[in-house]
């Protein structure tokens, strides 16, 4: 608790910004730090953590405790009818009644009026006394020297200052001044005067009245108060043991110095931070600490809200949370969190966890999904893993009319149109026709298609390789190495559309062959004659002659039977 001064009054008090207030005390800050209350006034925390503003002790709202208080009044004319302004309070103007004794008083807008009642006579403010009978005779018939000889007031016996003089029993005051008055005895003996001093005066009324320092606040500063018609401090014993006093328009307004606390009018004591926590000002389930001064609100494990009002379960059943969720350990969790096996699915259903295997997936989804295959190995030999299941792979694999199998090396679908079918298998088959032989081609590449018959005498197409094309037509037909002698080298010949040596099988026996412009040049050996295209047949002669390489080059070109073999283009 924070104040610049803790006197509680029971004047009005004011709630401020709860809102605010309670949002600032969630977070840590005490809502009394700053103070948001005005001047003379206390600012504590209530159990909702909002700041509540009271009037000090002896102050009033002016006009209320967010702009500060003060005395109820200073002057008379601030007090309603009937009433005056006393030590800064209005209370009625004839109680305490400032009249003397047996005196009237009669409040007259916010004066006391003071008189004596109906069969008493004497200074209202001072006293009132009966009035003894007076007899005609005696009335009729003063002897004025005979009375003032035996006035006890004449001359008066009192001293300065001294109060009107009162006449005892047996006499009346004829001018209400004793010393003028004349007293007349009634029967009986001459009264004694009584000295007393005037209200406002003190001292020995034998000797000397000396008038009081004041009637009123009004006539001291305003750091004083005027008690018994003395200006006095009144803070000398208006505050407690350790407190600290401060007088501010006559009022003394008591408070602990920083660092104590308790109730100032009483005592004050060393502040010990704890004491923030104790008792708590936090709520219901809530954690209380001291940081800085101030207290921190929060709530315990496992609980939520708000610290200041109280904390509470975040669920204590599954109706407490949302749809999809449920309470677990006093909070709202996902059901599904751990809920299912490897590779299941989950899905919140009134707050439970439902679970289940994707598709195509089998197993338990409490435990475990798998799937049936993830390869072909993992299935039969007629069976394919399609979409992480075993199933046939010929289900819509083929087209229209065609025939499907399953090749169990590699599990897949060969489709193919029947017999007497034709067309794409993989989209439609249709019955066949000669022309359809061939459309689309079955031969290899570069490959002739043909209608044609097999051994049965079955329409079927017949593949060729077409002129200047060699291969296997049913697979690919390649070009020959050429078409022509041109091209291939000069001492080569296009045979069979292959570029070969001329002089293979040109020549005759015992002759020689030499190749030259795409032709085969035969001649017989040296000692040999005849047909060099046929046979040569040894010549002794010749063989015998020695012949010198001129010899022989002039020989060789007188043979005009040389005859080059024809080219293929021939």
């Amino acid at each position: 608790m924070y104040s610049s001064s803790i006197m509680i009054p029971v004047a009005l008090l004011f709630v401020v910004n709860v809102a605010l207030v309670q949002s600032k005390a969630q977070h840590g800050v005490d809502p009394c730090i700053p103070s948001p209350c005005g001047p003379n006034t206390q600012c504590s925390v209530n159990g909702a953590g909002a700041a509540i503003c009271r009037c000090i002790s002896g102050t009033y709202p002016k006009p209320d405790t967010i702009t500060g208080c003060g005395p109820q009044c200073v002057y008379d004319h601030e007090c309603p009818s009937h009433q005056k302004c006393h030590q800064g309070k209005c209370v009625p103007s004839c109680n305490p009644s400032p009249c003397g004794i047996n005196a009237e008083c009669e409040a007259v807008g916010n004066k006391a009026v003071c008189k004596c009642p109906r069969g008493f006579a004497g200074d209202p403010l001072f006293q009132c006394q009966q009035q003894a009978p007076i007899s005609r005779a005696i009335i009729s018939q003063p002897p004025p020297q005979a009375i003032r000889a035996h006035d006890p007031c004449n001359p008066s016996p009192c001293g300065t200052n001294i109060h009107k003089y009162i006449c005892r029993m047996q006499f009346i005051s004829i001018t209400r001044m004793c010393a003028d008055a004349e007293c007349r005895s009634s029967g009986g003996d001459i009264g004694r005067a009584i000295c007393t001093c005037p209200r406002g005066h003190f001292g020995n009324p034998q000797t000397f009245c000396r008038r009081g320092e004041c009637s009123s606040n009004d006539e001291c500063p305003s750091f004083q108060v005027c008690e018994d018609y003395n200006c006095v401090n009144p803070c000398s014993k208006a505050c407690g043991t350790n407190a600290q006093c401060d007088v501010r328009n006559h009022i003394a307004t008591c408070s602990c110095p920083a660092g104590w606390t308790g109730e100032p009018t009483t005592h004050c004591r060393r502040y010990n931070p704890n004491e923030l926590c104790e008792p708590s000002p936090c709520g219901r389930n809530t954690n209380c600490r001291v940081e800085n001064n101030r207290a921190i609100c929060s709530c315990k494990a496992t609980f939520i809200g708000d610290p200041i009002s109280g904390c509470r379960h975040e669920c204590d059943s599954d109706y407490d949370c949302g749809s999809g969720q449920a309470c677990k350990d006093f909070k709202c969790k996902n059901p599904c969190v751990n809920a299912c096996g490897t590779y299941a699915s989950c899905e919140v259903n009134n707050h439970r966890a439902v679970c289940t295997c994707p598709k195509d997936y089998l197993g338990d989804p409490y435990t475990r999904c798998f799937p049936e295959c993830t390869s072909h190995a993992d299935c039969p030999a007629n069976r394919a893993c399609i979409g992480l299941r075993c199933g046939d792979p010929c289900e819509n694999a083929c087209g229209v009319n065609a025939e499907c199998r399953v090749d169990k090396n590699n599990h897949k679908a060969i489709c193919s149109c029947p017999k007497g079918w034709t067309g794409h298998p993989f989209q439609q088959c249709r019955r066949q026709t000669p022309e359809d032989l061939c459309h689309p081609n079955p031969c290899g590449t570069n490959a002739i298609c043909t209608p044609g018959h097999d051994n049965t005498g079955s329409d079927r197409p017949v593949c060729t390789c077409p002129s200047g094309y060699f291969g296997n037509a049913l697979m690919n037909c390649r070009r020959g190495e050429c078409a022509s002698d041109s091209e291939c080298s000069s001492n080569r010949i296009c045979s069979n559309f292959n570029c070969v040596d001329p002089c293979i099988g040109a020549c005759g026996t015992n002759a020689k062959c030499e190749a030259r412009n795409h032709g085969a040049v035969c001649s017989c050996l040296t000692g040999w004659r005849g047909d060099p295209f046929f046979q040569c047949s040894f010549d002794p002669v010749r063989a015998k002659r020695k012949v010198s390489d001129n010899d022989e080059a002039e020989e060789i070109a007188k043979l005009d039977k040389e005859v080059e073999l024809p080219t293929a283009e021939e």
